[in-house]
């Protein structure tokens, strides 16, 4: 019989075994630890896909869909604030400057509405997945509340009172 193969003392003053006999011990039982380790993945697989297409998985995904479809929509209205402010400017320096610069900053407002609908859209499509969701998983009894916590109106909307006509 090997030393290697007699449990030894470890550090922590609990009995172990060498490294030979782990060796040993591995190269018997391969198949079964390789088993093991691709049956624990199979599993940790088997349990994601079970959570994502359960309607708690389902419903954070699309909320958090939700939250980036708004932050690029935020964006894009921030783009057409600047297109506009910058066309503005240089329509109050018509006189100085190209024609060219003004036309292409038209341009630019231009793209950047257009860009800024296609986000407000997918923000829209978006909400809509997250109302359909809280209809067909929950009970009806805790549907506002849902809808509240999850599809929160815009900033603006939540103001008190706006200035505008």
């Amino acid at each position: 019989m090997c030393d290697d193969a007699l449990p030894v003392a470890v550090s922590n003053g609990s009995l172990g075994y060498g490294p030979r006999m782990m060796l040993d011990i591995l190269g018997k039982y391969w198949a079964l630890v390789a088993a093991s380790v691709l049956g624990t993945a199979i599993l940790l697989f088997v349990l994601f896909r079970l959570y994502e297409d359960s309607g708690r998985g389902r419903l954070q995904g699309r909320v958090t869909e939700l939250r980036v479809r708004e932050r690029k929509a935020k964006k894009a209205r921030k783009a057409v604030s600047k297109a506009a402010a910058r066309l503005d400017r240089l329509r109050a320096r018509a006189d100085s400057i190209k024609p060219r610069h003004g036309q292409e900053a038209s341009e630019a407002l231009e793209d950047a509405r257009a860009l800024q609908k296609i986000a407000d859209d997918q923000v829209l499509v978006v909400r809509n997945h997250v109302r359909k969701i809280i209809l067909e998983e929950y009970p009806p009894k805790r549907h506002a509340a849902m809808r509240a916590r999850y599809l929160q109106q815009d900033e603006a909307d939540q103001k008190p009172f706006a200035m505008e006509a």
